[in-house]
């Protein structure tokens, strides 16, 4: 009887005992699920998100704990800037898409920035971009051939809703002999619009400006327009006056001096209707004269400071206007005296070093 009872005993003990570990089993089980839960570590996007609202995580912004250290922060900020830079760059690349592209024609146009100052191309996309991304560009050649591999040329045309860039050197779209892949975008321009509108019944006439002040890095010079000399030129210094940001960037600049001779430079904007009218005004330009460069009607333009009338120039220059006060004349003879070389060597044009970039008041 005796040891049937010490048999009863010992399977009595091993059954509390393996009671007691269950028990232990189950207390730390739940003890670590809670710790888990409560000290889970901090994520901006849930792992139980699903693909919706995975679509979104971008813009939601999760709260963070006040704990967060000022790098994490900075870090999350620098991600959110990049991701906004992303997204600008995405739009600027839909808003100016490359469909009108054409094989075998060079475009002729006004050089924004020549195949040098580009610099190297990949592409015709590539050149694309780059003409997107420059102001003034709205035509953009691109060559691949072996002698001009990789050569990007940005140009601009005044108006590209009403006109298709000539084609250089005579040549006809889809010659095989043209190693020049071409394209335009609709970009800074004027919008065409019909001349000689009429309000309240009588054509408008438009009020012209007496003076415009030419401000430079060294001070500024005034110019008296001539509207009697030609009426259309001193149109144009009107609206550039009287236009906000009508230079923008180096649209209007200095670029050449000659001593005894000129002061030269360029005013062309991106959002003035550009002039398109000469007159051969039967006048020698004389000391302080205003004029379009080589015989055009702009953009570019000149200061005559020749003491003596150009006589070899004959009538050839359409004259605009005048600078006559000696404090003007002296920055003008300032800006000659300025930096400058002859790139093409001895007896060749005159370049500023650093062109002037100017703005017209």
């Amino acid at each position: 009887l005796k040891p049937l009872r010490n048999a009863k005993k010992k399977k009595k003990k091993k059954r509390n005992a393996a009671l007691l570990m269950m028990t232990a089993l189950l207390f730390f089980s739940l003890a670590g699920l809670f710790f888990s839960r409560k000290h889970r570590p901090f994520s901006s996007v849930s792992s139980h998100q699903n693909n919706d609202q995975k679509g979104s995580s971008d813009d939601a912004k999760e709260e963070e704990p006040s704990s967060l250290s000022s790098s994490s922060a900075g870090e999350r900020s620098a991600l959110l800037e990049k991701k906004e830079n992303e997204k600008e760059v995405q739009k600027k690349t839909e808003r100016y898409e490359c469909p009108d592209v054409h094989k075998n024609c060079e475009y002729d146009g006004a050089v924004v920035l020549d195949g040098v100052a580009v610099g190297p191309t990949k592409s015709i996309s590539d050149c694309c971009e780059k003409c997107a991304n420059t102001s003034g560009c709205n035509v953009y050649v691109f060559c691949d051939e072996s002698w001009c591999k990789g050569q990007c040329w940005l140009k601009r045309v005044e108006n590209p809703d009403v006109e298709r860039p000539k084609l250089r050197n005579g040549a006809t779209e889809g010659d095989a002999n043209v190693p020049w892949t071409s394209g335009m975008l609709m970009k800074d321009f004027v919008k065409s619009e019909n001349v000689g509108e009429e309000g309240g019944g009588e054509t408008r006439v438009k009020t012209l400006k007496e003076q415009v002040s030419i401000q430079t890095p060294v001070g500024k010079f005034t110019i008296h327009l001539k509207p009697e000399w030609h009426r259309k030129s001193v149109e144009y210094l009107t609206d550039l006056a009287e236009t906000e940001n009508a230079c923008q960037g180096k649209s209007c600049k200095l670029y050449r001096v000659e001593p005894g001779f000129l002061v030269q430079g360029v005013l062309r904007s991106f959002v003035v209707r550009a002039n398109k009218e000469t007159f051969q005004f039967q006048k020698l330009m004389e000391y302080g004269d205003v004029g379009w460069a080589g015989g055009s009607a702009g953009p570019d333009f000149f200061v005559y400071l020749g003491e003596k009338p150009a006589t070899w120039l004959k009538f050839d220059h359409t004259i605009w206007g005048t600078v006559e006060d000696p404090a003007s004349l002296e920055v003008l003879e300032k800006i000659v005296k300025t930096d400058s070389h002859t790139p093409g060597g001895p007896n060749t044009m005159r370049f500023l070093k650093e062109e002037m970039p100017i703005s017209v008041l």
